[in-house]
């Protein structure tokens, strides 16, 4: 029996949940957002046990009272572990509180894009975390309890390579603004992953499909990937050192705010764009297509995440 919990929140939080089950040294047990097949399909190799637990606030902010309701009551029934992660959104908050309750030694992950503001669950759930890990020397001073780990991702996978295309991927909500633009200029080529987007994007050399569990393969192998403010653009710089454009995504009411978001950016050495809605003309992206970036350098946090978590009494 499993005494850690990893409580994997959907999206990039599931991977953040994904790379630390990579480095640990045994099967684990999670928590994903009821129905999330997207999350499911990311951690069950790892998972000896997947609880599920409503998720009672989108990225846009629309929230559901009955999820509100069902998620605390379905957290507060799952047993007692030792050590819980929880890898940070709304969802993260009921299940970590109740185990906190119950005494369990509880650990939060700040996000990477979170540089000069802090995220309003992560900063409800440090209030009763033992620590809170962080990616970057530049986020030392959101908490007095924060643990700089270095940038969390998985282990690659692939050898990077370059195979000519552009990888356009914005996590599970996707990106319809950014991908209408991209769609309209004459750009070839292009992989595009368009998650909850339900339109159809048919061109000559582009591939599309709305969800890939192994969308690293992808990054491993594009000349230039372009993102929102997400996890993804950390893990194409970090793990395979890509030309990487983060765009803006002005929906994300509760994520973070355009100053972190351009931060961020800096941080990872990658081109930053505002919301295509404030774009003076649409081929704006072109030249940076055309000229990509090279970005800065890290080594990956996560395996120091894993340490500090493994050996904390």
């Amino acid at each position: 029996m499993s005494d850690i919990l990893i409580i994997a929140s959907g999206g990039g939080h599931t991977g953040f949940a994904r790379a630390i089950a990579e480095y640990l040294p045994y099967k684990v047990d999670f928590i994903i957002p009821k129905g999330d097949e997207m999350s499911k399909k990311m951690i069950s190799q790892f998972a000896d046990k997947i609880y599920e637990v409503e998720k009672f606030r989108s990225p846009s902010g629309n929230l559901s009272l009955s999820s509100f309701l069902l998620s605390m009551i379905h957290s507060a029934k799952i047993r007692k572990y030792k050590k819980v992660i929880a890898t940070g959104s709304n969802h993260s908050i009921f299940p970590s509180f109740f185990q906190f309750v119950k005494s369990s030694n509880i650990y939060v992950i700040e996000s990477q894009d979170r540089i000069v503001t802090k995220g309003k669950a992560v900063n409800i759930i440090s209030k009763y975390s033992k620590h809170i890990f962080l990616h970057w020397k530049e986020q030392e001073k959101l908490y007095k309890n924060g643990i700089v780990v270095g940038p969390i991702v998985e282990r690659p996978k692939y050898t990077p390579s370059d195979e000519g295309y552009i990888l356009v991927t914005t996590g599970s909500e996707g990106f319809e603004r950014l991908f209408d633009i991209l769609y309209s200029l004459d750009i070839d080529n292009v992989v595009l992953q368009t998650g909850k987007v339900n339109k159809k994007y048919e061109k000559k050399d582009w591939k599309v499909f709305s969800f890939d569990p192994d969308i690293e393969r992808y990054i491993a192998k594009a000349k230039l990937v372009i993102t929102h403010q997400g996890k993804t653009a950390m893990e194409a710089v970090v793990m395979y050192k890509k030309p990487t454009i983060i765009v803006y995504n002005k929906d994300w009411k509760y994520a973070a705010t355009f100053e972190d978001s351009k931060l961020y950016a800096e941080i990872l050495g990658a081109v930053f764009l505002n919301d295509p809605s404030n774009w003076s003309t649409k081929d704006e992206i072109l030249k940076y297509i055309e000229n990509p970036k090279q970005p800065k350098v890290y080594t990956p946090g996560t395996e120091r995440l894993v340490s500090v978590v493994l050996n904390d009494i």
